[in-house]
């Protein structure tokens, strides 16, 4: 009779057993996804948060060469590397392309600057010059 029990037993054991070897794959295909997910909302957020720090360095250094702001010096601490971490945030090292993006962004607000015309948009948009002089201030009040 434990014979029996056993035979009987043996074809559901290995049915049991050949599902949980099948399924193992199948799940550890599915966290892979998932991480891929996870890093790729990460270096999203990521590369928004450098977009919209090198469009405030264009915007500064814009300013700067149309005379709105005094100096360069006064918008360093919003447009240097240590504030480019602070604004990113959970990054520890700068990569090179970061840097050259940064350094691309000065170039081409000092450049559009010195077009023709380009300053105009400080006296249609008094507001946007007050609003750069107001971060610089009070970032040197943080300092």
């Amino acid at each position: 009779m434990r014979r029996r029990r056993v035979t009987r037993l043996l074809p559901v054991l290995f049915v049991v057993v050949s599902v949980a070897i099948v399924s193992s794959p199948a799940r550890a295909q599915q966290a892979e996804p998932q991480a891929n997910t996870f890093r790729a909302k990460i270096k999203a957020k990521y590369a928004e948060k450098r977009e919209r720090f090198m469009h405030r360095v264009k915007d500064l250094y814009f300013a700067v060469g149309c005379k709105v702001l005094a100096s360069e010096a006064g918008i360093l601490p919003l447009t240097s590397a240590e504030s480019y971490l602070t604004f990113v945030g959970d990054q520890t090292i700068i990569d090179t392309k970061d840097e050259s993006l940064r350094q691309e962004a000065m170039r081409e607000g000092l450049e559009r600057a010195a077009k023709p015309g380009e300053c105009d948009y400080y006296r249609r948009h008094p507001e946007a010059a007050e609003a750069a002089r107001r971060a610089v201030a009070e970032a040197a009040a943080k300092r």
